[in-house]
């Protein structure tokens, strides 16, 4: 029979897997993704304001909340927002399947539909 580790293994295990993440944004990603994360975050950022500076009077990218992290925000010509994509994992992972198909722009309509 094997022995079950120690609590200090456990430990020591838990703060090495710690050290393998990387914070990005209000997010962790295992340190072995997180340059290419931060390239494809990037990369659907830059789209989704061209994208959506077509349609919007004004789209920004907008830290404004700790936890979700950044987004990016589009406003109507009165200064209201209309429409909040988060840059958070889930969302890029998401846009970037859509980009590879030259669908982004069905990713943020499922968006707005899901919103409202």
């Amino acid at each position: 029979m094997s022995k079950k580790p120690s609590k200090k293994a456990k430990k020591a295990h838990k703060e090495q897997a710690q050290d393998d993440l990387v914070q990005v944004d209000a997010f962790m990603i295992p340190a072995p993704f997180a340059a290419m994360y931060q390239v494809l975050r990037e990369a659907v950022a830059e789209d989704l304001l061209a994208l959506l500076s077509q349609e919007f009077a004004r789209v920004a990218r907008v830290s404004d909340n700790e936890e979700e992290g950044e987004a990016v925000v589009a406003y109507d010509a009165a200064d209201v927002e209309q429409l909040r994509i988060y840059l958070n994992p889930s969302n890029i992972s998401q846009a970037q399947k859509a980009r590879d198909k030259h669908q982004l722009d069905k990713f943020v309509d499922h968006l707005r539909q899901t919103e409202g």
